[in-house]
Formats: C-alpha cells, sequence, structure tokens
C-alpha cells in the first residue's frame, strides 16, 4: 500500500487556471459550445476561491458556466455569485447555492419537488431542455415525462 498525499485546490491555486481550462476545452467541445477562454477577470476570481468540494467542484462550475454561458469568452458574470465575488465559504455550501430557493412545505410530493425544480432549473436556462437536463444530470426526455406527470 502506498499513500499519496495530494493537498486541496485551494493550496494548489497556480493549478486553478490550467485545471479550469481543460474543463472548459473539454466541456465545450462534450455539450457543443463555442466557448474558448475564460476572461481574466475570471480566472482570477477562480483563482481566488476557497474550493471547499475540490477539483469536482471546479469541474462542475466550469461546466454549468459552458452550459449557460452566451458568448465565446466566459467572464466573471458567468460564474456562481460566491465565486463571482470571491467569498470564502464552508464546506457545506456548493456551486448551486446561488441558485433560487424553491418554497416547499412538508409533506409535498416527491413529483411536485421534482416538477418544481425542472421548471425552476428551464427558468435558470431560458427553457433550454438540454441545457436544463444536464444541470439536473437527467435525459432530456426525463424532464418531458417529468412535466408530463407520466
Amino acid at each position: 500500500v502506498i499513500t499519496i498525499h495530494m493537498p486541496a485546490l485551494r493550496d494548489r491555486r497556480s493549478d486553478i487556471p490550467l485545471l479550469a481550462e481543460h474543463f472548459l476545452q473539454r466541456l465545450a467541445a462534450k455539450n457543443n459550445r463555442p466557448v474558448l477562454a475564460f476572461s481574466r477577470e475570471a480566472l482570477d476570481a477562480m483563482s481566488n476561491y476557497h474550493w471547499p468540494g475540490n477539483v469536482r467542484e471546479l469541474e462542475n462550475m466550469v461546466e454549468r458556466a459552458v452550459v449557460l454561458s452566451r458568448g465565446e469568452i466566459l467572464s466573471v458574470d458567468d460564474l456562481p455569485a460566491q465565486i463571482a465575488r470571491g467569498e470564502p465559504v464552508n464546506g457545506e455550501q456548493s456551486v448551486a447555492s446561488d441558485l433560487p430557493l424553491i418554497n416547499l412545505e412538508v409533506g409535498t410530493p416527491l413529483a411536485e419537488v421534482e416538477r418544481r425544480v425542472i421548471l425552476e432549473t428551464l427558468r435558470h436556462t431560458g427553457g433550454d431542455k438540454s441545457a436544463a437536463a444536464r444541470l439536473l444530470g437527467i435525459a432530456t426526455r426525463t424532464i418531458y415525462r417529468k412535466l408530463d406527470g407520466s
């Protein structure tokens, strides 16, 4: 057995731009998006963020930015709010913490919870069902099925 010590991403800040660019190229191709690069401000904001979720959080954030971007250059405006602001966060928060909350009452049926989450995600993606499906980690046909109540 060999023990390999891998420091946290926050302790390897110089790796953040390299990893972000790698994920950007791979995920832009995967999602068929014309995104080419990050702005200097976006790279600075990412380098200053604490990354409690380490490399997985960085990869998820890049995919979210790629899917939701409107141009070829990802700016600080394409990043989640807490990363753009450079806020330190605790390990309990996730990349999605800047998304709107959905108010639910105790006892709300699971099908209704799913429907509301899908509808809010569609609102966030401007109605793009493929982008919403990618963000939710489900197939596009699942969105249609769950919204039809099947």
